[in-house]
């Protein structure tokens, strides 16, 4: 009897460690094991995403507007590139004071996340996301590996606690954007300087950058990273693949889907990761973008830390917005809206109203948008598709007068074809010149809640 216990004992411990084995090393660190990895459908489906660039480059708060784009996060590095017009700004409006000198004067007095995860939500977003770290090695978060963190200066808060706890309160995903390099981090750069919060390991890589990563997963189970300030060497000088299974390995224990951007190392974008980030450019440039998910990811105006400079001018419209995020989800993208809070935590007007005005134009035409996937035709003229289950959604950015047309869409016998925000079928006809038009009689008033873009539900099959 005891012999049968003592084995009875041992395989449940067998078969407990097998079982914590296969748990342990569902994702190994391979491209091949990594490259496994689904993204989540949550993503696919929710389209529409807000990120914040936040830190202590909001407090100088400036960028040459009239270099096309005008990025003030970057402050603490151009204000020492020669030639760069910030070198002069500051030299006019703060003298000899270093870049760290801003941050005690990072209060992030304003901050109030519950209103932040509110707008996000009023804008039509189903995930937000904002910067653990830039380039700049400030975090935002206490965390061990430095005290050059939100908890030991500045605001003297854990920010991304709250950020995380307001956002998940309003049924967002939430996720981080995090850098790999700093740019004066003695550490990485190997020059003795001064630099704030600084702790002193053997190895930036193996006992700084990786243990912060390994903390921010453990501490806030984030839904994805957006990692990037990986192009200075390659992925085997960062050991990326290391991180990313770590962090599919942590998420698979809590039955948590997750993913992770393209930027792994030098020269790797495209070709790994469970999402293609393209920052301000919809030039895809790549065969495979339309097969593999990808973000457009843009702020509204020509940066995305906040710049006090920006003028009206720089900033896109409600109706070019609304425009971009149709555009990029007819083409398997999502729409990544980023926005720069002042240093205080305030959102700026000019960035809040043409949020909210999508957000209005989705209360209306987001079931052309939301769960949709891509149709067999991307667009024709100023019609650009979307599908879901058997119908298609074809979403004209002008208003076409009374008759709609398109030549790619041949609707089922008896389909019944309506605009979305409108009362009643709309009549229609098909043939093999002129293919599908759609009527909108004239006395039918035009739908002001979606004066930016019209969609037409249409069964096809």
């Amino acid at each position: 009897m005891k012999s049968k216990l003592l084995l009875l004992i041992g395989l449940v411990f067998c078969i407990n460690g097998f079982s914590q084995k296969l748990e342990k090393e569902l994702y190994s660190p391979t491209w091949e094991s990594l490259d496994s990895h689904k993204m989540p459908k949550w993503y696919d489906d929710a389209k529409i995403g807000l990120s914040m660039h936040w830190g202590v480059y909001s407090v100088p708060a400036w960028g040459p507007r009239e270099n096309g784009t005008s990025y003030a996060e970057w402050y603490g590095w151009i204000m020492h590139e020669k030639g760069n017009p910030t070198v002069e700004y500051h030299k006019d409006h703060y003298g000899v004071k270093t870049y760290d000198d801003f941050i005690p004067k990072w209060k992030a007095e304003s901050f109030k996340p519950d209103e932040w995860a509110s707008f996000a939500k009023n804008m039509g977003a189903k995930y937000i996301f904002i910067t653990s770290k830039h380039h700049d090695g400030f975090c935002l978060w206490p965390t061990n590996y430095t005290d050059r963190n939100a908890m030991k200066m500045g605001p003297k808060k854990d920010l991304l606690a709250q950020f995380f706890t307001a956002g998940r309160k309003q049924d967002l995903k939430v996720g981080l954007y995090y850098s790999l390099y700093e740019w004066f981090n003695p550490l990485y750069t190997g020059i003795d300087i001064p630099y704030a919060g600084f702790k002193k390991v053997n190895n930036y890589v193996d006992d700084f950058m990786i243990p912060q990563i390994k903390e921010l997963i453990d501490l806030y189970h984030p839904d994805f990273f957006y990692f990037d300030g990986e192009w200075d060497h390659p992925e085997s000088f960062w050991k990326m693949k290391e991180v990313v299974a770590y962090y599919y390995n942590q998420a698979q224990k809590r039955n948590q889907e997750v993913f992770v951007n393209d930027r792994f190392g030098k020269d790797e974008r495209g070709k790994h990761g469970d999402l293609y980030n393209v920052e301000y450019s919809s030039e895809k440039g790549n065969e495979g973008l339309l097969s593999h998910k990808w973000s457009y990811w843009q702020g509204i105006a020509k940066t995305f830390g906040y710049n006090q400079d920006t003028d009206a001018e720089d900033c896109l419209s409600s109706k070019q917005f609304i425009d971009k995020v149709i555009m990029g989800v007819a083409q398997n993208g999502n729409f990544d809206i980023n926005v720069g809070p002042t240093a205080a935590g305030i959102i700026p007007d000019y960035e809040q109203y043409p949020l909210l005005q999508l957000g209005r134009w989705l209360k209306v035409n987001g079931e052309a948008i939301y769960g949709t996937g891509v149709w067999k035709v991307q667009h024709e003229g100023d019609g650009f598709f979307t599908s879901k289950n058997e119908n298609i959604y074809a979403i004209f950015l002008k208003w076409q007068g009374e008759e709609f047309r398109l030549k790619s869409v041949r609707p089922i016998e008896g389909s019944k074809i309506t605009m979305l925000g409108v009362s009643g079928e709309l009549k229609w006809t098909w043939n093999e010149d002129n293919g599908l038009t759609i009527f909108y009689p004239r006395q039918k008033a035009r739908p002001t809640a979606c004066s930016y873009a019209w969609s037409f539900k249409i069964k096809v099959k």
